[in-house]
Parts: structure tokens; sequence; C-alpha cells
């Protein structure tokens, strides 16, 4: 019984591993190479394309909807459904709201997008890099949004 069991394991894992071989040498479709890094220090390209058109705050609603409201919440409070996973205390999702937070900063806002908070340590850092995400009209159309968001806030009280 136990070799009937070993040999069944063997050609199963036997299957498995052949599987992939298999299919690369009938090379139907190649696969698409999305990012690519290498030992000798090559940046990995972003997978995605400039599209040209201006950077409005209209756009980077639509950016903020599908990118950042599941931590910043769909009106940049920080209440979105991820913050409820965070350390109070430790990690940190500011109010976009406030004017006063947003107030000259915009080339540190633009970085922080870009490449995320990863100047913070485990686990502080939680906001990830978004520039090989996003394209550079796309985070400056984010924040052109994001800072209509006080605005708003304003108006509503």
């Amino acid at each position: 019984m136990k070799t009937i069991l070993a040999l069944s394991l063997f050609a199963g894992m036997a299957t498995v591993l052949a599987s992939p071989l298999a299919a690369a040498e009938t090379k139907e479709k190649p696969m698409k190479v999305v990012a690519v890094a290498n030992m000798w220090g090559d940046k990995p390209t972003p997978h995605f394309k400039a599209t040209g058109k201006p950077v409005s705050a209209r756009r980077g609603e639509l950016v903020f909807i599908d990118h950042c409201a599941i931590c910043h919440g769909l009106h940049g409070k920080g209440d979105g459904p991820r913050s409820a996973f965070f350390q109070p205390g430790v990690q940190y999702i500011p109010d976009l709201t406030v004017a006063a937070f947003l107030k000259d900063r915009d080339q540190q806002l633009l970085e922080n997008i870009r490449e995320g908070l990863r100047r913070f340590p485990e686990p502080a850092y939680v906001m990830p890099q978004f520039k090989y995400i996003l394209s550079d009209e796309e985070i400056h159309s984010a924040l052109a949004y994001v800072k209509t968001l006080s605005g708003k806030s304003t108006k509503s009280k």
C-alpha cells in the first residue's frame, strides 16, 4: 500500500513539474514581460503608457477612486476600508481635506505618491509606490484632485 501511495505521489509530482516545461516547449504565446529587474541594477520599467491627456482634477478623481480611496476614503478623510486594519499611533493616514496639510507641499506630496512612504520604518510605512502603476500625468491629476478636497469639506459644513 505504501509503495502504491509513494508511486502515485511521485507520478503526480512529475506531472506537475513537467507541465510548465511542456507548455514552454509548445511556444504558443510568449508571456508579456511587465517589469524586469536584473542583477546589473537596471530599473524595472513601468507597464503603463502615458496618454498625453492634460492634467485635470476630473481625471484625478478617477485615479483617486481607483487607487487611493481604499485607504484615504472617498472624501479623503483617511477613513477608507483598509484604514480599519492600521495600527493606531503607529500607522497614519492624513486627512486630505485639511487645507493646512496640503499648503505649499506639492513637491513633497508628488514624491510621496511616486515613491510611497518607504522612508519610514516598518510598520509605519503603509503607502506603496505608485511610480510603476500610474503615469506622471495621472499622479499630477490625482494631486490636482486632492487639492480640491479641502474646498469641498469647508462647503459641506
